[in-house]
């Protein structure tokens, strides 16, 4: 019967386990994503690898039939067969051997869990597809289905594929000379060391938990052949931990007004699992405001304040969203982006080596097994490693100049991501007033910045939050990454990125416009609106000034898009498409509009776009 899926989280409860021995996944308690991700590798990492000749062996007892010790059961057509092998079984790779290209090496193309016997005619049916669901029947395999580019097992062992292949992924990161595999949401994925789709394998984990004969043929490698388990068999919500996760997000009506302002909150939180408690700190002082799910928020006192929604699932697993000067209260404005860079324009920043051969580079995600396969903005980060190179690494990355003489409070913001380890951390973060903007750093005076980095070799990206930079306000500045290594080969050597790079502040109080102070209408129709929408603006008196700029923010204070408008008579108006300044477009949502010129606020309003 074909598979279509329904109510996948109905089935979370359905879910079996085997009885890993006590304390095997200690180091996972309690984590989720990449860091859980990692955790598990740690445990399952080191196994005893087998040769591919002894995988038929083993193979014979592994997948035994329990009805008749002398057969076994193939994997696509649910035969008991002899055990005697080819011709009437080969074994299969269930992460295709070419995805990656390491064949029958020791190692990943001999690992027991994810070798299966299957009939000859249709593993060569199966080929190197990838997994998902729909097709046409195969004429031998009548439970599975497929087409050009992928391939959908029986319905008894979908869930035995997605645990192989999330196995897999988990298992082999690319330490110590392995290749590092990753599950995409995609087909088509051959040759690259990734395997698909992510999010039909997601669902068959739900569809089929683990049965007796899987959890069995777990127990056997661990006991008799490899010494390493499959987790996602021992624990399937493993799998939602790292590759679903909890995304938790809220939003806030108003975000913006007067004292005293009522500020109604509503979580947005989505979770493999049922949320059983909310936390939320919504005045940003550290403590608990209310443990309602959706709570309202009287705030009396002006100001800009950070809100932070803690939430726990039903698997005792917790999660958190920060954002920060999400509510202005009175007078208070929006911090306003002063430099953004995500390098999705090319680079140009400046890079200077002070040693070693290998430099910073922009990357992407698919670019190399020790690169991030995700990205926290677009499609590019800055990365850098010096496995390999000559001598020891200094090598820095630094902006363009940056104007600080705007804005009060000014803080930066970034996200960076590292992988191996080092005797040092090899990675600082500097400030410059001084900086030529070209040419040796070190003639100029650097301050050190205080960020929050990742944990060594975590692979997770981690924000840095807001890094002060209150010392550089009325000035210019240059920010740089400087990257040092103690050797050029492995366990000296570190890798480490950077992407979502943002420099914001408070517009300055104390700086004095000859600007027009009032009579200036701004709003937008329609609204709401789908896909665009018109700015329209009334001035009562522009002769001051005959340029400004329209500047659209996201409700975290992000900037989306800005464009520049020409001020020739009261009325003027601006069309959004409802993309950012990428050309990209941007999701449902709220956000701020604001007319600006000279770096002060003229007016501003919101609007809402409904896909």
């Amino acid at each position: 019967m074909k598979f279509f899926f329904i109510l996948v989280v109905l089935l979370i409860s359905a879910m079996l386990t085997a009885d890993p021995p006590p304390g095997y996944y200690d180091g996972a308690e309690g984590l989720s994503g990449e860091t859980l991700k990692a955790a598990l590798n740690d445990i399952i990492d080191n196994h005893t690898a087998i040769s591919y000749s002894a995988a038929y062996i083993a193979l014979r007892d592994t997948d035994k039939d329990p009805a008749n010790p002398n057969n076994v059961i193939l994997l696509y057509t649910g035969w008991s067969v002899t055990n005697a092998g080819y011709p009437t079984w080969n074994r299969e790779h269930v992460w295709a051997k070419s995805h990656g290209d390491f064949g029958t090496t020791i190692g990943p193309g001999t690992d027991l869990h994810h070798l299966r016997p299957t009939d000859p005619g249709v593993n060569s049916a199966r080929g190197n597809k990838d997994f998902d669901n729909g097709g046409t029947q195969h004429p031998v395999a009548t439970g599975c289905y497929y087409d050009d580019d992928s391939w959908e097992p029986r319905d008894e062992v979908k869930g035995d594929v997605a645990r192989m292949i999330f196995y897999m992924a988990t298992r082999y990161e690319g330490e110590g000379g392995e290749i590092d595999l990753e599950v995409v949401d995609a087909v088509n994925t051959y040759p690259a060391p990734l395997h698909g789709k992510l999010s039909t394998l997601l669902e068959w984990n739900m569809f089929d938990p683990p049965d007796d004969f899987e959890e069995n043929r777990n127990d056997v490698i661990y006991e008799d052949y490899q010494g390493n388990r499959n987790p996602f068999i021992d624990n399937p919500n493993y799998v939602n931990l790292i590759w679903q996760g909890i995304t938790v997000d809220f939003s806030a009506d108003p975000t913006q007004g007067d004292a005293p302002l009522n500020v109604q909150f509503t979580d947005e939180t989505a979770s493999a699992g049922d949320i059983i408690n909310w936390s939320w700190d919504l005045d940003g002082d550290g403590i608990e405001d209310s443990n309602l799910q959706n709570p309202t928020f009287l705030y009396s006192e002006e100001g800009i304040y950070s809100i932070t929604l803690t939430i726990e699932d039903e698997f005792g697993e917790f999660s958190s969203q920060t954002k920060t000067n999400y509510i202005l209260v009175g007078s208070s404005n929006i911090p306003s982006t002063i430099f953004a860079d995500s390098f999705e324009q090319g680079l140009n920043w400046n890079i200077y080596s002070i040693s070693s051969t290998y430099n910073w580079e922009i990357s992407d995600d698919i670019s190399g097994s020790s690169h991030p396969s995700s990205v926290p903005d677009g499609e590019w980060f800055m990365y850098m490693n010096n496995y390999g190179s000559d001598t020891g690494a200094n090598d820095w990355l630094i902006s363009p100049s940056i104007d600080l003489t705007q804005h009060a409070n000014p803080y930066l913001t970034f996200q960076s991501w590292t992988k191996y380890s080092d005797s040092i951390l090899g990675f600082d973060v500097w400030a410059s007033s001084d900086y030529a903007g070209s040419g040796d750093p070190t003639l100029a005076t650097w301050q050190s910045l205080n960020a929050i980095l990742p944990a060594s070799n975590s692979t997770t990206w981690t924000s840095s939050g807001n890094v002060d930079l209150n010392e550089f306000t009325n000035d210019h500045v240059h920010i740089a990454f400087q990257y040092s290594s103690s050797g050029t080969g492995a366990s000296s050597c570190t890798a480490w990125a950077v992407d979502d790079i943002n420099v914001e502040g408070y517009e300055n109080a104390d700086i004095q416009n000859d600007l027009i102070t009032s009579n200036i209408n701004l709003s937008n129709y329609p609204n709401p609106f789908n896909p665009s929408t018109e700015f329209r603006f009334q001035i009562s008196d522009f002769s001051k000034i005959n340029s400004a700029e329209l500047t659209i923010y996201n409700m975290k204070g992000q900037l989306i898009k800005n464009t520049s408008v020409i001020l020739n008579g009261v009325e003027g108006s601006v069309t959004w498409e409802g993309t950012d300044n990428n050309g990209q477009p941007v999701s449902t949502g709220i956000y701020m509009y604001r007319l600006s010129a000279n770096g002060k606020n003229l007016a501003s309003n919101k609007c809402l776009l409904l896909k």
